[in-house]
Parts: structure tokens; sequence; C-alpha cells
């Protein structure tokens, strides 16, 4: 087996060790005196924050519950301080100890963090490192017997032997099949994250969103491509700030209608925005709304746009530009706390963050409008105060009732944009 040593005193980490299953504690640790400066009288050896007894020198590495890729530690003898008993901890004190431990030891954090995407995020919320490595670090307790005692379970769900062998006894209990049927379940998705922290780390990153440079009238703009939203919208600061403001037609007001409502304030009919060197006529639909500038289907359709994310660029009108990478992207918008600080596992409900937009549009009477109906519906302004649904709808994504308050205020009660904006 392979095992990675780490020497808290002197701070290098030796491995891995290429030593036998079958090979006594008491030679492992003359190997350790030669090559990570063990000394049997000042220090002690840890594996899996359990300190290995020095009373079973003649015990095999395997039966000491060690199994290839563990990392041990050594570290100054506590003198005579009595050693917490890991077998008297809970499930959520033992994951808890664990962290402290991380956070406690450099080396040992630095180890283990190079292997596992966003650990520092995780260490330093407690709550997330129990979600997302607590099923992992129990399994691995259960499995190898660690510290011995009750809590040993010598079973294949990692669970302690008396629950075990309740079940057992009487598997086709409702009650009792219904445990097992998650316990096994949960052996899969255990397995799954295990797999996917391996082998595809990238899944546990965040994602940024798809934004590109332009220019609109000199005015330098970060504009977000947003292939599910149906209209390309300016909002009304932005209009103003490049003086479109003026073209604004106002016979079509109206209201954009997601999962929520939002005012449009009317159309911009045609502008030329600059991407790169190419200047290209877009029309726009101007909404009040946080975010300066949203290209949607209407635009990418009619340029036959084509969005490669395997070169990352957008080609558009016989252009192609970058997207921006993440320190480039607006942060104006983003909640203060990222998605990946607040995600709730176990919620199921999920709202994508396309907008499928559907405007109702209220020309005003005008003989120049030829066949368009002229009767105008007056438009109300955005409620001020949302309903426990729709406030309800972005909680259940993992963000905190402020953060859906505040994004919901920023998009005039439209649940869509705010959850557009909350996942940016």
């Amino acid at each position: 087996m392979d095992l990675t040593v780490s020497n808290e005193i002197t701070g290098n980490i030796t491995g891995p060790l290429d030593v036998s299953d079958d090979m006594a504690l008491g030679d492992f640790l003359a190997l350790l005196e030669i090559d990570c400066g063990f000394d049997l009288k000042k220090h002690d050896l840890y594996h899996n924050m359990d300190i290995l007894d020095k009373n079973k020198l003649a015990t095999s590495l395997k039966e000491l519950g060690l199994s290839r890729g563990d990392l041990l530690l050594i570290r100054n003898k506590i003198g005579n301080e009595p050693v917490t008993d890991v077998t008297e901890l809970s499930d959520d004190e033992f994951i808890e100890q664990f962290r402290n431990e991380l956070l406690h030891n450099e080396m040992l954090r630095n180890s283990i963090g190079a292997r596992i995407p966003m650990f520092l995020e995780m260490i330093n919320n407690p709550q997330l490192f129990k979600e997302r490595l607590g099923p992992i670090i129990l399994q691995r307790r259960y499995s190898s017997g660690m510290g011995g005692g009750n809590i040993a379970a010598q079973n294949t769900f990692g669970i302690p032997q008396e629950e075990y062998n309740r079940l057992m006894s009487n598997p086709e209990d409702p009650d009792n099949k219904k445990r097992i049927t998650e316990l096994t379940n949960q052996q899969d998705i255990d397995e799954q994250m295990r797999n996917a922290l391996e082998y595809t780390p990238e899944v546990f990153t965040t994602v940024s969103m798809l934004y590109i440079d332009l220019e609109i009238n000199g005015t330098a703009v970060k504009a977000f491509v947003d292939t599910g939203a149906q209209m390309t919208i300016l909002s009304t600061k932005l209009a103003k700030k490049t003086g479109l403001d003026r073209l604004i037609d106002k016979r079509f007001t109206g209201e954009a209608h997601g999962v929520g409502v939002g005012k449009i304030h009317g159309r911009i009919h045609q502008a030329q925005i600059k991407i790169e060197t190419q200047f290209i006529p877009c029309s726009f639909t101007v909404l009040d709304t946080p975010m300066d500038l949203l290209i949607g289907l209407d635009m990418l359709k009619r340029h036959q746009a084509n969005v490669d994310l395997e070169k990352n660029v957008l080609r558009i009108a016989g252009v192609e530009t970058k997207f921006l990478g993440e320190a480039d992207i607006p942060k104006d918008f983003a909640p203060e706390n990222s998605i990946t600080m607040k995600e709730k596992p176990k919620e199921k409900k999920i709202l994508k963050p396309s907008k499928k937009i559907i405007t109702t549009i209220n020309p005003q009477s005008s003989s120049n409008i030829g066949s368009v109906s002229t009767s105008a519906q007056p438009v109300t302004s955005a409620p001020k105060k949302y309903s426990d649904e729709t406030i309800r709808q972005l909680t259940n994504l993992g963000f905190s009732r402020a953060e859906a308050l505040k994004a919901l205020d920023q998009t005039n009660g439209n649940v869509e944009f705010a959850a557009s904006l909350l996942f940016q």
C-alpha cells in the first residue's frame, strides 16, 4: 500500500511510501525513524485523528485499518492530557473535529486541499463542509472500524452494527425496508461523489456567465449573452447614458411576463452596436433592470450567431469576439455570497436561470400604427411587496431571503430575472 506521512513538527511530507499490508506496526515505526525523524519517545503517530496504539507493535498495518492512499500525521506527545476518544463522538462532532484538525494543521490542509476544488471555501464553512465532505468522512470512519468500540461497523452500509442487526433481523418490515433503501441509495450517491471529486472535480467549481465587450455610441458596455432570453434588453440607465433614451418608442410600453412581471418602458427600433470592428444593427426592449445590456435570442438568431464554448468565443455578423474571463465580468449585480456557499443539495426544486419572456405590448392609438389594436391598457408599476410563493422560488435555490428580496427589488419583481441575477 502507498502511505503518505506528514511531520507536523518539521513541516515535511514524506511519501508515498510503498509498504506491505502485512508489515507490523513496529517495523513501520522503525522505518519512520529513518525516513521521517520519528521518535517513539517524543512523538505520536495519528491515523484519521486517532493515535495508533504502540502496544500493538506486532499488529499488521492492514489489521489496524490502514489502507492505500491514507495520510498519517506525526505530532508531539500530548503529555498527561487525556486524548479525546473519537468513539464517543457523534457523527456531527466527528466531522467538526476533523474540520478543526484541518484548520490547525497547514501541511495536512494543503495536502488534502490540492485534490479537492473549493476546499478552502468548504473548510471555512462548517455547514458546507458537513454537506459536501461529511458523507465521505463518515463512510471512512465506519468502514475502517476506526477507534474500535461500539461505533465500529463491520457491515456494507458503514453504520453502527446494532442498527445493522436490527434492520437485517426483519428486512421486510416497511420501516426497515425504507431505511435499507435509503442506505443503499446513499451508498450510490457517495460513490458518485467520490468519483466526481477524483475524475471530474471541475463540476464543483462555479461557472461564469457569458459576457462580451461591445460599444454603443462610443460607450463601452459589458453585455450579457443569454440564449434562453427571448428579447434583447437595454436598461433605462444605459439608454440615458448612451443618449438612446430619446429614441424610445413609448407606444410600445407593456409588461415582460416570465414567472414574475417587469415594466417595459418602450422599444428602440434600431441602433448600432459595435462588436470588435463590426457595426451591427440591433433593436432593444427598454426595461428597468440593473443589468446594462442582455443580448437575447432575437438578436442572436437575426445575425446567425454561434456560441462556441470550445474556443470560448461568440461569432456574430462575420466577426468573432472572446467571452470575458471571470475577473472581467461585472460584479455590481452579483449577490454578496456565491451560490457555491449556499447550496442545499437536498433541495429538489430547480429554477432554470434562462428566461422565456412573453411581452404584452400596449401600443397607444396612432394613425401610423396600421392594423395594431388602438386600445391601450394602463401599466401599473412593479409591486414593492412580493408574495411568499415568489420569494420561496428563490430561497429554494439556496439563497437567503435577504438576497432574494434584493434581487427582486433590482428586477422589479421578475423572478426569472432575479434568479438569473443571483446565479451570476
